[in-house]
């Protein structure tokens, strides 16, 4: 990987979209578990164990992807 150049208005545009990009399916599941974990919560409380499972993996999910953006940034940046 080489570096972004950051000083440049364009290609720090770039690179910002090329973050944003990382890890987006990842992103967009843990926000779906996490919204159909308070959905259901909210519609159908007998099922309570299944919506606590659901927010938990929703919650390690979007730890693991702002560990995991976070550890991509840190080696683009370092070229």
């Amino acid at each position: 990987m080489t570096r972004p150049g950051l000083s440049d208005a364009g290609q720090r545009r770039a690179y910002l979209a090329e973050l944003r990009r990382v890890y987006r399916p990842w992103r967009y599941g843990a926000l779906a578990c996490l919204v159909i974990a308070l959905i259901g919560s909210l519609t159908d409380p007998v099922h309570e164990r299944l919506w606590t499972v659901l927010l938990i993996i929703g919650a390690i999910m979007t730890i693991g992807v702002i560990i995991a953006r976070a550890r991509y940034q840190q080696r683009r940046i370092r070229g």
